[in-house]
């Protein structure tokens, strides 16, 4: 067994610090971005020699990092060329109050998971929702939270719905029947959960009429609107064949490639696709791999593993664990480490899946997705979410969403 003094407190303590400057998000009287806050704790932990250069580098996953960069490319040029802002407001058209709107938000951003990985939507919605708050008065502390919670809960019931989903369907037969036929119901309850949830929280807003327009402008064709329109669909049809090749092959691409491929029509769109590029969130992109450097120096102080020991069953012990640790961890990297010490039975994989996503529903750090959304919404004249405000709204969503997921999963 591992020796409590023996191990080293000091990535632990940073991560601390990041959680408390991520909190205030202020120094003094300067301001603080999340980018920044974790930035700062990378730094540290090379400073303090947790980690050394080499393997920080070693530690970024290149995979995910050219994944976002591709979605961020993607999400630029769609907000630029106003093709996205056409289609989302003609499908919530119908929408008559904010209420309604919610309603379609939470089913379709949700559903959407099953196919688009919700960091794509994360990128794709959030800008379109900061634009319909500031036109149409709407609180957008309501639009982000309901966002972020159904595209992390929409995501629980397909293997390729997030990043830690795929390493856990690599381990399971026939994986899309599996977490379609057990994940499905307890999903779609959690999905109305989210929508009660912020409607009576927000429920002065909700009956505020929207006044949806029936039919949107359409953007003046050029080339950017056109290389965003092959790249929206493009996205689509390479995840729904990747849908398809995980289901028949038992194979699938990486993701680096999916959002690679699609961002090409925009980066050789001429000068236009070049400034999509130039311009997109690269703060975003600074994040993910001071955070891979920090969680890097977390996981090799041994800590974890102190918490881990021997194979870990039964389906409440496995859902607990990946709420907890995946808060201080992240969902993605605490998934490669756990599944290797979780009993191989079908239950207890759901139970790793539907754990370690939720764990997003709970802090602003338990997944990528949340961090794309405040990210992006600051960048688009949004206010974006607090830590404080996350967790007010975010702690009872994840406790409920824990226990309809726990409930189903023990008849498994």
């Amino acid at each position: 067994m591992l020796n409590l003094m023996a191990l080293n407190y000091i990535p632990l303590v940073v991560l601390a610090l990041v959680y408390a400057l991520i909190s205030v998000r202020r120094i003094g009287g300067r301001s603080i971005e999340i980018w920044q806050a974790m930035g700062i704790g990378a730094f540290l932990v090379l400073v303090f020699g947790q980690i050394s250069p080499i393997e920080a580098l070693k530690s970024i996953n290149l995979d995910v990092i050219v994944y976002i960069i591709g979605m961020l490319i993607i999400g630029e040029a769609l907000h630029e060329s106003g093709y996205l802002n056409y289609l989302l407001t003609r499908f919530f058209s119908g929408s008559r109050t904010a209420g309604s709107f919610i309603l379609k938000l939470v089913i379709f951003s949700g559903m959407s998971s099953v196919i688009l990985m919700n960091d794509t939507l994360a990128v794709l919605f959030t800008p379109f929702l900061v634009s319909i708050s500031k036109d149409k008065g709407l609180n957008e502390k309501m639009m982000l939270l309901a966002l972020a919670f159904s595209i992390t809960v929409g995501s629980v019931m397909s293997p390729i719905g997030n990043p830690q989903n795929l390493l856990i369907a690599l381990r399971i037969q026939n994986p899309f029947p599996a977490f379609l036929f057990y994940l499905s119901l307890p999903t779609l309850i959690n999905l109305l959960v989210i929508y009660l949830i912020v409607s009576l929280s927000f429920k002065k807003e909700t009956i505020k009429e929207v006044n949806f327009e029936k039919t949107a402008v359409k953007p003046k064709s050029n080339n950017l609107e056109t290389a965003s329109k092959l790249s929206l669909w493009s996205l689509v049809i390479l995840s729904i064949a990747n849908s398809l090749a995980f289901t028949v092959f038992g194979v699938s691409f990486p993701i680096s490639l999916i959002s690679l491929l699609a961002a090409v029509p925009i980066i050789f769109s001429g000068r236009k696709g070049l400034g999509t590029v130039i311009r997109m969130d690269w703060r975003t992109v600074a994040f993910f791999a001071f955070m891979f450097i920090l969680m890097q120096s977390v996981f090799d102080s041994g800590i974890i593993q102190l918490l881990i020991h021997g194979h870990i069953g039964g389906v409440a012990n496995i859902m607990l664990f990946s709420l907890t640790i995946s808060q201080v961890l992240s969902n993605v990297p605490f998934v490669a480490l756990f599944i290797r010490f979780v009993t191989p039975t079908l239950a207890n994989y759901l139970a790793l899946a539907a754990g370690s996503t939720i764990a997003g529903n709970f802090l602003i750090l338990g997944a990528a997705s949340n961090i794309i959304i405040i990210q992006s919404a600051e960048r688009y004249g949004g206010k974006g979410l607090s830590f404080t405000d996350f967790i007010k709204y975010g702690m009872i969503t994840a406790l409920i969403n824990f226990a309809v997921y726990w409930a189903f999963l023990i008849l498994v």
